[in-house]
């Protein structure tokens, strides 16, 4: 892969990125080949130690304080402009109570990640504590900045005015189950993770946001299981618009649909489906909280 074709995203303030494992272990490979896409952009990336420390067992993350020890050093480093998940899988949630939430606040830098680490962005936003970023990780940071739209949109994301939130080409066509109008702030996020941080105080209040969702190996009654939380908690009814982006290998596309329509009536806003966003490398990297307008189909 030729990595110095790729052009940097990330803003000239950003010198030194620090990769740390709020989740699963990665591949070392996937740390070595983003080393070298940044190192090619002029910036220094920092592997914290604990970075692949083992798992504690199949799908089981390494040990909450080796991973939060990492997180909290790279906070700590003055140097450190921005902190890089390594990958997803599970774990994110088991450090919320160990963050050094005032330290975060007072650094304000991003963070970027998705997929599990959807519930450090919640918590994040719910704090006011730093800048989260729905992102590629090291895992597919160096392939998935070869595709314009990931590009774009990670660059315009850093930006808290940015007027490119959604920057789809002309002809992108997306699915309006329920057609209208509505504004408000961006959240971005793994379906399965925003339902399990219902009843915590790490969930930010979603009223009169545009809440958008994605997930992976889902089954339809599953998606339907999360989507009725979502109802019964009274959150379906108070975002601005509900938003559906990839649900790769998540049962037939039929059955979604059919699911997807049920719960449109439980949004008082536009609902769209077809967001280039999700477990894809061709996606919308999004700064939470970023203010978008729905008009009619149209995402701006």
């Amino acid at each position: 892969m030729k990595i110095t074709m790729i052009k940097n995203p990330f803003p000239g303030d950003i010198r030194h990125i620090a990769v740390v494992s709020l989740a699963g272990k990665p591949k070392k490979d996937a740390i070595d080949s983003t080393r070298s896409l940044l190192k090619g952009f002029g910036i220094r990336m920092t592997a914290m130690p604990n970075v692949l420390a083992p798992e504690q067992g199949t799908k089981l993350p390494s040990n909450c304080e080796l991973r939060i020890s990492d997180f909290n050093a790279a906070l700590k480093d003055k140097t450190v402009d921005l902190i890089l998940a390594s990958r997803g899988g599970y774990g994110s949630v088991q450090l919320l109570d160990m963050v050094d939430w005032q330290l975060l606040k007072k650094r304000n830098i991003p963070v970027l990640g998705y997929s599990d680490i959807t519930a450090f962005h919640l918590a994040m936003f719910a704090k006011k504590a730093g800048i989260a970023v729905s992102s590629p990780m090291t895992s597919e940071l160096p392939r998935a900045l070869k595709h314009p739209l990931t590009w774009e949109s990670l660059q315009s994301s850093f930006s808290p005015v940015s007027k490119k939130n959604f920057p789809l080409p002309e002809n992108f066509k997306l699915n309006v189950i329920k057609g209208g109008k509505a504004s408000g702030k961006i959240i971005p996020v793994n379906l399965c993770v925003l339902t399990s941080m219902i009843g915590t105080p790490y969930l930010p209040e979603l009223n009169g946001t545009v809440l958008l969702v994605e997930d992976l190996c889902e089954p339809a009654y599953k998606l339907d299981r999360y989507l009725t939380h979502l109802h019964l908690a009274g959150i379906l009814k108070d975002i601005s618009a509900l938003l559906l982006g990839n649900f790769r290998r998540c049962g037939n596309e039929k059955d979604r649909m059919k699911v997807f329509a049920k719960f449109a009536e439980s949004v008082d806003g536009p609902v769209l489906s077809g967001i280039p966003f999700g477990h894809i490398k061709r996606r919308l990297c999004l700064r939470f909280g970023a203010e978008i307008s729905i008009d009619n189909g149209k995402l701006s």
